[in-house]
């Protein structure tokens, strides 16, 4: 059988309010009213005005350490280095932003997606896939040609059957000419 639900008692907020100001943390405040931490945070979930309790006493410890130091400052003494740490540590206080602050923006990309496109159905794609076979036995059994065979072509001398390489042929003249010959050719053909 489980243990019977409990609540918090009915000074609990102004309790709550006062070892918050202290410096105690929920686990502290949770002992001093002899239940477990879930069982506080439980009561601080349901019950907004122990919540705001604990935040009062938390900005009320916040205000004296930092009336510490600034009463400190005020009179030259040097800073309270333990007013200093306590807001560190527990108030996020920090002396000064670093210059080499490394700020991290990384996207995160998505892997690589396999993407299968739709071939038809069942029957389509079987019939796709026996034609292509068809092709490839059709191909094999076709007589191979023999491959060309290329030789060096040499000055006339002969070259594989004994026959002279052919000469290469003739470049025909290009119908236009570059643009540093056109007056020239102007001047010389014959006009209609």
């Amino acid at each position: 059988m489980a243990a019977p639900r409990k609540y918090p008692p009915k000074d609990a907020a102004a309790t709550v309010e006062r070892l918050a100001a202290q410096g105690y943390a929920q686990v502290g405040i949770a002992k001093e009213f002899g239940v477990a931490a879930s069982t506080l945070r439980r009561w601080t979930e349901e019950d907004e005005a122990l919540q705001e309790a604990f935040d009062v006493g938390r900005e009320t410890e916040r205000r004296e350490l930092h009336a510490l130091i600034k009463r400190d400052a005020v009179a030259g003494k040097s800073a309270n280095a333990n007013a200093m740490f306590l807001l560190k540590c527990r108030h996020g206080y920090r002396e000064f932003d670093s210059p080499n602050t490394k700020v991290d923006v990384a996207v995160n990309v998505p892997q690589a997606v396999m993407i299968v496109k739709d071939h038809g159905s069942d029957e389509e794609w079987a019939a796709k896939v026996a034609e292509q076979q068809r092709r490839l036995v059709t191909d094999a059994a076709a007589p191979m040609l023999p491959a060309p065979q290329c030789a060096p072509q040499t000055n006339g001398e002969p070259v594989g059957d004994g026959l002279p390489a052919p000469a290469p042929a003739a470049l025909a003249a290009p119908i236009y000419a570059p643009a540093w010959r056109q007056p020239a050719l102007a001047q010389t053909e014959p006009t209609r």
